[in-house]
């Protein structure tokens, strides 16, 4: 192992950051309706599914000013499907890097912001909205530290070149060189022995502590219920190993490409949304709560949807 690492080498982790969200990132400088579609731009059941279960929300709750929030609202396209279909008294509430496109209605109100976990008051109210926030296709784009196991299943932390998208295997997660390149080493041990266990020599992991924190920085914002849906896998599946490749993945044009963190691809990895979830969260495939996936692409019936309640106190 080389002591010296390349010197443009960086963590997936502040790579992608930098790709997906920096000056002249993927979200900054590309439509990402134009790069690859999601569910929403597919039909309409998943806008009612949702409506089915904002309306029972809205019709238990006595709040006079009940919000539906969607946090990574792309071209706010969920938002109109749902404000079609729901009761006039809610209020809509998108927040995005991107400006609020063209033609948008006056009832939806849009914040443009770059969200992290660090955001001190995302929505300029948080804690105070009672109603439903959705993240829809949100906290796979959370970039997180890819690791490799070595011959002694030690977790390393996998480097790449932001130009190239070339790796190499830089320090053991335990060495203390970790700290150049990834935040929270011990946090993140502790995450994969907890969540993604040692399977074989060679294995990939994507740490999801940093979606962990996300989830639970969102669900801050209101009292109501929080809906988390993503591609997603699961600690059976992952203890098993079915996941050992890894699932960092580039997409340009609505097409896989090996992942460059250079800004012109849209980066992704599943979510761990059992390690996401509170106590109270129901986690629930996506097959089973919309009525049919007909027109749908296969992979859309891997989606999951991690369901909570919350109440501030």
């Amino acid at each position: 192992m080389p002591d010296e690492t390349t010197a443009s080498a960086a963590s997936w982790s502040t790579a992608w950051a930098g790709s997906q969200f920096g000056e002249a990132g993927f979200y900054r400088t590309h439509r990402a309706e134009d790069e690859f579609r999601t569910s929403v731009h597919v039909d309409r059941q998943l806008a009612r599914a949702l409506a089915e279960r904002i309306t029972r929300e809205r019709q238990r709750s006595q709040v006079s000013d009940f919000a539906v929030i969607d946090i990574g609202a792309g071209d706010g396209s969920l938002l109109l499907q749902l404000r079609d279909l729901l009761p006039q008294d809610i209020t809509y509430l998108a927040v995005d890097l991107r400006p609020p496109p063209p033609g948008l209605p006056n009832d939806i109100a849009w914040i443009q912001r770059c969200i992290d976990d660090g955001s001190a008051d995302i929505t300029g109210r948080d804690g105070e909205w009672n109603g439903v926030l959705i993240a829809h296709e949100f906290l796979d784009d959370v970039p997180c530290d890819v690791l490799e196991l070595d011959e002694e299943l030690v977790p390393r932390v996998v480097l790449v070149d932001p130009e190239t998208g070339g790796e190499e295997i830089g320090p053991a997660i335990d060495d203390t060189a970790a700290r150049r390149f990834i935040d929270d080493p011990t946090g993140s041990a502790h995450w994969l022995e907890r969540w993604w266990p040692a399977t074989r020599p060679l294995a990939r992991r994507e740490v999801g502590l940093a979606r962990d924190r996300m989830w639970a920085r969102l669900r801050r914002v209101l009292s109501g219920t929080a809906i988390a849906i993503d591609y997603s896998h699961r600690l059976p599946e992952r203890r098993r190993g079915v996941w050992d490749g890894g699932t960092l993945q580039g997409f340009k044009k609505g097409r896989p490409h090996r992942p460059i963190p250079d800004g012109s691809m849209n980066l992704t990895a599943h979510v761990a949304l059992d390690a996401c979830a509170s106590s109270g969260g129901a986690l629930m495939h996506q097959s089973s709560i919309l009525s049919g996936l007909a027109g749908f692409p296969a992979s859309y019936g891997s989606y999951e949807w991690l369901i909570e309640p919350v109440v501030q106190r």
